[in-house]
């Protein structure tokens, strides 16, 4: 899953989170990585709960309308990552795990970022 400018919200600190949180994907669905699976896990269930806090203070910062149904989407999306992530653990690299964890990790990340994050970043950015 490539990052790509089509992706930026125009706030900083929030692209790249974003780029990263990218990159960290492109590691699970890339398949001469297979080792480094369960540490990218790790590394992304922690990475979200920090960039969503992030986004979150910014959200507080800016008085944002929609801040607590944005928060809760982000509640709703580390409850079903760490389902997946318990998914893996029980059965491990099976194929079907990973094209799971992949395609609602990625599917959700873009779907957020271009509706909900950019909706948040027009606001901030017109502040």
């Amino acid at each position: 899953m490539l990052w790509n400018t089509g992706l930026e919200v125009g706030v900083p600190q929030i692209d790249s989170q974003h780029k990263e949180l990218f990159r960290q994907v492109d590691i699970l669905m890339d398949n001469s990585k297979k080792d480094r699976i369960p540490e990218t896990l790790k590394f992304l269930g922690n990475y979200v709960v920090k960039h969503f806090t992030d986004e979150q203070v910014l959200h507080a910062a800016s008085k944002y309308p929609k801040a607590d149904l944005h928060k809760g989407y982000h509640t709703k999306f580390i409850s079903t990552f760490n389902d997946l992530k318990k998914e893996f653990d029980t059965s491990g690299q099976s194929l079907p795990t990973m094209l799971k964890i992949n395609n609602t990790v990625v599917n959700w990340l873009k779907d957020h970022i271009m509706v909900h994050d950019k909706e948040f970043a027009t606001y901030y950015k017109n502040r």
